[in-house]
């Protein structure tokens, strides 16, 4: 026979005042505890908070394919927050109210399944340990929707970019120029992203066919075994004609752009948010780039790459009320206030970032 639900003696249940919150934020909740018979072995209720990251990966094909994986448990925190006098559970209601901080920190929860698998997702835990073997124990979870903060909106942003231009047989033909900026430098999905540029040809022999400007999603994976995967996913794109030869754009022929920052590939579906995690990592640029005449293959292009923020979008709070019981009349305890750092349970998500050279640059 199986061991026995603890389910049988009673329930458990946690929540938030919220299901999404901001790195830094301060998270105020409760666990209720509803013990309806006697029989359950144990007097210990817990509080799990947990911060985890996971990739997936394929790469080969046939007799050489190899699947790659990654699990990050970078923040994981348990503490007690009651214990009863008695060894086993009496009959009873019992709320349990709760503090915790989120480091400033912390990456934003994250889930992309596509070609490759990458999640980073939050969680906390309540749980009455059961102390036998044939009982299992009471408890219930809660996940939490976490995103990275605000910062600092800039306005006007701007790059130059100048090179020497090498054509066929590394023939020189002079240099050229682009600067490029752009209105603000973050965004949420579906906005618009207007920008503007100058290239300056007139030192080059060379006309300008195009200038490609695409939005561009680098997305950077580990797995446990340090292997990285690296994919970029060019979103929206639109060519424009250049300036000739021995020209520069004059200020007449100025003109004002705009991406909005959607997957063409894919319109209906929102772009996944900028994220700085240790196995996960994702960031975004607007990328213009100019195409000359003939091969310039001998030399690179001056090429112009703006990094931009996407915010995830707020999502909808999904959590349902509780429904008390019958003569719901709880003893209610005084509130735990719990530190990232009970008992040595540190977040190891900082420690790494300091320790492991930032492995995410690019």
């Amino acid at each position: 026979m199986g061991n026995k639900q603890g389910c049988e003696f009673g329930g458990i249940m946690i929540r938030t005042e919220k299901q999404f919150y901001f790195a830094g934020d301060v998270v105020l909740g409760n666990i209720y505890l509803h013990v309806i018979k006697e029989g359950f072995s144990g007097k210990v209720v817990q509080l799990t908070i947990q911060g985890k990251e996971k990739t997936r990966w394929a790469s080969g094909s046939g007799s050489r394919s190899r699947m790659h994986e990654g699990k990050y448990n970078f923040h994981k925190v348990t503490v007690v927050v009651h214990t009863f006098d008695d060894d086993n559970l009496k009959v009873g209601q019992f709320t349990f109210p709760f503090k915790f901080y989120i480091p400033a920190y912390f990456p934003g929860t994250f889930y992309f399944k596509d070609i490759v698998f990458a999640s980073i997702s939050y969680k906390v835990i309540a749980r009455v340990v059961s102390t036998s073997k044939s009982i299992n124990d009471i408890q219930n979870k809660q996940a939490l929707i976490l995103r990275e903060p605000i910062k600092e909106i800039k306005t006007l942003k701007q790059k130059k970019e100048s090179t020497q231009i090498v054509s066929g047989c590394c023939i020189k033909r002079g240099t050229s120029s682009i600067e490029v900026k752009i209105e603000k430098n973050a965004f949420f999905p579906n906005e618009f992203l207007n920008f503007d540029y100058d290239i300056d040809n007139t030192n080059c022999q060379l006309d300008l066919e195009k200038v490609d400007s695409v939005i561009v999603n680098r997305l950077r994976l580990r797995s446990n075994s340090n292997r990285e995967r690296v994919i970029e996913f060019e979103l929206n794109y639109q060519y424009h004609k250049g300036p000739q030869k021995g020209t520069k754009i004059q200020p007449e022929q100025k003109q004002e752009y705009q991406l909005q920052l959607i997957n063409l590939k894919k319109p209906l579906q929102h772009l996944i948010p900028s994220n700085k995690g240790l196995f996960v990592n994702s960031k975004y640029h607007l990328r213009v780039q100019p195409h000359y005449e003939g091969c310039s293959c001998c030399s690179p292009r001056p090429t112009v790459q703006i990094p931009i923020t996407i915010f995830a979008l707020p999502p909808e709070e999904d959590i349902q009320p509780l429904i008390q019981p019958e003569n719901w009349n709880p003893q209610e305890f005084q509130p735990i206030i719990i530190q990232s750092d009970v008992q040595g349970q540190t977040s190891t998500l900082n420690q790494g970032l300091q320790q492991m050279a930032n492995p995410m640059k690019n």
